[in-house]
């Protein structure tokens, strides 16, 4: 898969890849339904003259035990080599944001000390609800690097909005998780500005706010948070990440009547 960039001025973005994931649609957007859905897994790296930071981090070097009965990863580069493709190291990585504490999107960085330099932002309330949820698979499994990183001083507990570094900011959008973080790239002005959703809006099926996934822990709070970040997202003419839809997981955004619609960015 070739990697999409995009130049904000003095930052940069890069669209990663850690690979498919296939599973039974049930597992997405609940029901009964047998059928096979495939999902990709696209952090992003924003690079700026302050530093390296990884928007999620995939599922790691392999697929968690608790979830192989139910997912199958397909493969033939990773994350690291994505980061690699770049010219990057691991220990060039300043800061890694996760949006929530899923298996899919905290694996390099959870797993082992991968990025040796960088400080790990985690939202208060996505470690608490990850805690009251011991039988979630993945998510629950979180918790312990969680907090040996908070004891270590690695992993950094926010609450709310906020700047992580020069020119990305999160905002607390629950729905799909408690404390499910998104992030703003950029300088916030119209033009210069990208979206990191994380599972907000997923993929693109999700960019029609009824489409309400399975595993959402509040559907309505998915639905209004997707509406209202979507529409500031098209008034920003903001191009949106979408980690888990297989190929244009870079878009740009229109209106619909269903919603909003993403076509492919081209730059």
């Amino acid at each position: 898969m070739t990697l999409k960039s995009l130049d904000l001025g003095r930052t940069q973005v890069h669209i990663l890849d850690d690979g498919i994931f296939i599973t039974n649609a049930a597992s997405i957007l609940g029901g009964r339904s047998k059928a096979k859905i495939k999902g990709g897994m696209h952090p992003a790296l924003v690079e700026t003259p302050d530093g390296l930071t990884l928007l999620d981090s995939g599922f790691g070097p392999e697929l968690p035990e608790s979830l192989r009965e139910d997912y199958e990863l397909q493969r033939e580069r990773t994350l690291m080599d994505r980061l690699s493709d770049l010219g990057h190291a691991p220990q060039d990585i300043t800061h890694v944001v996760l949006s929530h504490l899923d298996a899919d999107h905290v694996g390099w960085a959870l797993n082992g000390d991968r990025f040796p330099r960088a400080r790990v932002y985690v939202q208060e309330d996505a470690l608490e609800e990850a805690r009251s949820l011991p039988d979630h698979p993945g998510r629950s499994e979180s918790v312990p690097a969680v907090e040996r990183g908070i004891e270590e001083g690695w992993c950094e507990l926010v609450s709310g909005e906020g700047e992580i570094a020069p020119g990305i900011r999160v905002e607390l959008r629950p729905g799909h998780a408690a404390g499910h973080q998104i992030s703003w790239i950029g300088t916030g002005r119209a033009g210069e500005t990208a979206l990191f959703t994380g599972d907000l809006a997923p993929s693109k099926i999700f960019l029609n706010p009824d489409t309400i996934s399975g595993v959402d822990t509040d559907p309505e709070a998915a639905r209004r948070n997707r509406i209202e970040v979507l529409t500031e997202a098209v008034d920003l003419e903001a191009p949106v990440i979408l980690y888990h839809e297989p190929n244009d997981s870079l878009v740009s955004l229109s209106r619909t009547d269903q919603g909003f619609e993403g076509t492919p960015y081209e730059g």
